[in-house]
């Protein structure tokens, strides 16, 4: 089976901590992007040879898009998708909730929403410089209730105004409304981002990792105790409502990413990556360059990818890929009797205690390759 990742690269504002490729300013070029959109996909489809199983719009800000635009880059995906049932996500900013909208989404066919609600304190959201506030969260999952779509919610913990209080109000939403995944990422200092700005400029603090560890073992706490099973390093899920589009990225299936900035795997050894430039873009028809991963590098990412979830590496893929090395038995068996790894289901995962460093025991691993 095999995903689709749409790029929609227009934002209404940019966000303080944000280095992912997208635009303020794109009125003059939206048509013509779009419809470089689709032929991008009648061009590159021949690269998926399985069934479409997930298609993904992130950004950006999908929710942008007019009910017209979004289904106009449907139309092409659903003729391969087969007989299954397909997930189809689009990522929402909270003031995109509107009846209008939830009415003409899931006449599309999208039945998931991942939406980036991000914090409940309004301060912090101005901090972020965020198009909504708090109360567009509350008014948007209110209307949601009476549709049937699943919903993620995206939420950011370790922002060094934000207090435990305010990552425990956000998280009470689970208990109002039928939020069935989360998604909580640790604020990150990103170069190229006005934080990262602020932050060497003296206007900011430096991120503390103190608080951004006792945020992330409340939200673990929090999601446990309401029944969400950790299943990624960042994302949690109620039974049977993980990520499909995401967990395919981490178990290494193919996927085709179309638009300014998006990559494509092949599910064996090729990775591709667009330009990351539209006006680039819209200029190309050969839009990606490439790259053949070597067995070493396959290796790498076996373990970067593995280590994040919740089933680690299995060790029955290490032939394929030249069998564990001495050296590198010797760091397993260092790394388990540091309790950092242990074997579960004949798969090295990481104990509950070090997923937040799991980046970090992975490259340990890697091969000079």
């Amino acid at each position: 089976m095999a995903g689709i990742y749409i790029h929609i690269p227009f934002c209404r504002k940019k966000c303080t901590y944000c280095d992912f490729h997208f635009s303020t300013t794109f009125a003059s070029y939206r048509t013509a992007l779009l419809s470089q959109l689709r032929q991008e996909f009648q061009a590159r489809i021949h690269e998926l040879t399985a069934p479409i199983e997930s298609i993904y719009f992130g950004g950006g800000t999908p929710s942008l898009l007019n009910p017209e635009e979004l289904g106009s880059l449907l139309e092409g995906p659903k003729q391969y998708t087969g007989n299954q049932p397909v997930e189809i996500t689009l990522e929402v900013n909270p003031e995109d909730l509107t009846e209008t909208n939830l009415s003409a989404w899931q006449g599309l066919g999208i039945n998931r929403l991942s939406i980036g609600v991000q914090t409940m304190n309004d301060e912090l959201l101005a901090w972020m410089n965020r198009n909504h506030r708090a109360a567009d969260t509350r008014k948007g999952l209110d209307l949601l209730q009476q549709y049937a779509f699943s919903v993620s919610i995206d939420l950011i913990f370790g922002v060094p105004q934000q207090t435990e209080a305010d990552v425990e109000e956000l998280l009470a939403l689970i208990d109002t409304y039928p939020i069935e995944h989360v998604s909580a990422y640790a604020l990150t200092q990103e170069p190229q981002t006005l934080l990262h700005h602020r932050v060497k400029t003296g206007k900011e603090p430096q991120l503390n990792d103190e608080q951004q560890v006792a945020h992330y073992h409340l939200v673990e706490q929090a999601l446990s105790t309401r029944g969400f099973e950790h299943y990624e390093v960042s994302n949690y899920a109620k039974p049977g409502k993980r990520a499909v589009h995401n967990g395919n990225y981490w178990k290494g299936k193919a996927y085709l990413g179309l638009g300014p900035g998006a990559h494509s795997f092949d599910g064996k050894s090729t990775r591709r990556w667009n330009v990351s430039n539209n006006a680039q873009y819209l200029k190309q028809q050969d839009w990606y360059e490439e790259e053949t991963l070597s067995a070493d590098n396959q290796w790498n990412e076996l373990w970067l990818t593995g280590l994040r979830t919740q089933h680690g590496v299995p060790t029955q893929l290490f032939d394929a890929l030249g069998g564990l090395r001495a050296e590198e038995q010797q760091m397993l068996d260092t790394l388990i009797k540091q309790n950092k790894i242990h074997v579960k289901h004949n798969s090295y995962c990481l104990t509950p205690d070090h997923w937040l460093a799991a980046d970090g025991i992975s490259m340990q691993l890697f091969r000079a390759g």
